[in-house]
């Protein structure tokens, strides 16, 4: 790591520098110059779950690495999904045994290794008289789930009976319930596990930039006689600036732009998924208890109703055939109308259309199976393709089995470049995730931690605790900011708990550098009250300190966010 690589990771030096070209953009002018002058063993495009555990997997080996984004880390699939740390009950129907069984392990190491964003929950499937979740099949269920999982989830299922099952969610619709199926998985912060996962990467070694696109694949003819990819034009799109890339391999992580970036290295069209859309709306709670609870709309699919943070209800998702604009996707009012009927299918009158508090969409990249008859049928597993001898593509699979998948293209990967694989094991299976070393028991870790912060820092008991889930072990350096300057320890908006340091953390540490990165990347704020329309301008303003943003950037970055949003309440 280079001097100004390490002046990044210090809060008191960003601190201090508030004015001018500061050590965050000097850092990221630097990384581009390297992005065009090393040659890399692997060099990823597209920094989803899927790119980004890649990248940590390969630079934890030892191997070059770099990734690149076009947008932010995470900006795509990988913060649009359920927020759902879990290996897939619905998966069994279809016979996908073998997802489920990787899945249910993945599940229980990310508890373990990150364990700051993610924490292991009930799930509460009702089982009605004529309904569509009949006791066999839930009998079958809640038996395979447990024996997929070695018998080593967080509990074993149960079943409730009626009586058990309104007293864990007592406005439930209980007419003609009979009981329900009582399991359990998890949930997660989709964005941050993204995040903190670039952020393990870039420790061991791995470049890591987001708003680079990536424009052209040059190739030439290889030793072989065949074409191969030789350089690769990208642009920063921050700067304008111009960078030429050479890797020995390209992976192609994209997600749904995955077609798009095949075409540009085949000359040719491609089509090997199919993409489709998935909307969730956040509501006040809905069920008081932390129990997720399966629903059923009006089409009997099954959506979630999540508890999310303490006060909100996140629930979802559709799942549509899209071939829209990938870049942005908007969520419509016939999106909401679907998601507010099937909660009150379940729950009579729980909610209305004006009670949603915000909503987003996401783009799953699905590989295409000629036997699915709709969109819920497309399998979830994952391919590793070789499309040119160092092109890869991989795709497919889903968030919770991204670890694994890591390990598999990342296997590839050293046998594609004659190394000895004993020299390059996989060890992301005993590594934690960036924030989440040290931290056995998350609850335990808060309320041990939790009043000597608020005594120390004079914060309340809401902010510390949000500390600490947030940034894990890394929570130290977010408060040293407050000790350089104690107004940074100020609420950032009424009623939430985020603080202003986090704001400067996040540029320091986070490669944060526009307004939209933080607020729904780094903070979820764009998923509370008022999208976060309250308090984006104070934010914009305190990022333009930092990074050295004029009056004409600041009103910029707080128009491009609000243009960036995708639902429009009117």
């Amino acid at each position: 790591m280079s001097l100004k690589q390490e002046e990044v990771l210090n809060p008191t030096s960003i601190i201090l520098e508030l004015v001018n070209m500061t050590s965050t953009l000097k850092t990221r002018k630097e990384n581009l110059a390297l992005l065009a002058k090393e040659h890399y063993d692997v060099l990823i495009i597209g920094a989803g779950i899927t790119g980004a555990g890649i990248a940590w997997d390969a630079a934890l080996r030892g191997l070059k690495v770099a990734i690149v984004d076009k947008e932010d880390f995470g900006a795509g699939t990988s913060s649009g999904s359920s927020k759902l740390a879990h290996a897939g009950i619905r998966y069994l129907a279809y016979g996908e045994f073998s997802l489920v069984r990787h899945a249910s392990r993945e599940r229980i190491w990310m508890f373990t290794h990150i364990p700051h964003q993610t924490a292991p929950l009930p799930f509460l499937i009702p089982i009605y008289k004529k309904g569509k979740n009949s006791m066999i099949k839930m009998i079958f269920a809640g038996a395979m789930y447990d024996i997929l999982s070695f018998f080593k989830n967080t509990k074993t299922h149960r079943f409730l009976s009626k009586k058990k099952t309104l007293e864990k969610v007592p406005n439930l619709k209980s007419g003609t319930l009979k009981r329900s199926l009582f399991y359990y998985d998890g949930t997660m912060d989709d964005a941050r596990v993204t995040l903190e996962t670039i952020l393990s990467a870039r420790e061991c070694g791995a470049l890591c930039l987001n708003h680079v696109k990536v424009e052209e694949l040059n190739k030439k003819q290889g030793p072989d006689g065949l074409n191969q990819i030789s350089t690769i034009l990208a642009r920063d799109l921050l700067s304008g600036e111009e960078i030429k890339i050479q890797a020995k391999i390209i992976v192609n992580a994209t997600g749904p732009w995955t077609d798009e970036l095949i075409s540009k290295a085949m000359d040719r069209k491609s089509k090997i998924l199919r993409t489709t859309k998935g909307i969730h709306i956040i509501t006040k709670r809905i069920i008081k208890e932390d129990v997720i609870t399966v629903i059923t709309a009006d089409d009997d699919r099954g959506m979630f109703i999540i508890p999310f943070r303490k006060d909100y209800s996140l629930t979802g998702t559709t799942d549509t055939f899209y071939d829209g604009d990938f870049n942005h996707v908007d969520v419509v009012q016939s999106d909401i109308d679907y998601v507010i009927s099937a909660i009150n299918n379940d729950f009579p009158g729980s909610v209305t259309k004006d009670d949603v508090i915000s909503a987003y969409s996401g783009i799953r990249p699905l590989l295409i199976s000629p036997k699915a008859k709709a969109e819920t049928d497309t399998s979830r597993g994952f391919e590793i393709i070789k499309m040119l001898p160092n092109f890869f593509t991989i795709t497919g699979g889903k968030y919770t089995i991204f670890r694994y998948m890591a390990e598999k293209m990342v296997d590839r990967l050293v046998k594609e470049l004659q190394y000895k694989k004993k020299d390059f094991k996989c060890t992301t299976k005993n590594s934690f995730v960036h924030g989440g070393e040290g931290i056995e028991d998350i609850k335990d870790y808060i309320a041990n931690n939790v009043p000597k912060i608020s005594k120390k820092y004079k914060l309340e008991e809401d902010i510390a605790e949000h500390i600490i889930n947030t940034y894990g072990t890394m929570h130290t350096e977010v408060l040293k900011f407050i000790e350089v300057k104690k107004t940074l320890g100020k609420r950032i908006a009424k009623g939430r708990p985020h603080i202003f340091a986090e704001v400067h953390y996040s540029v320091a540490n986070e490669i944060c550098l526009t307004l939209s990165d933080f607020m729904l990347r780094r903070s979820q704020l764009q998923l509370l009250d008022h999208q976060g329309l309250d308090c984006a301008e104070k934010i914009a303003k305190e990022m333009g300190k930092i990074l050295a943003w004029d009056e004409a950037e600041i009103k910029q970055q707080y128009s491009n966010y609000k243009k960036e949003l995708v639902w429009n309440p009117k």
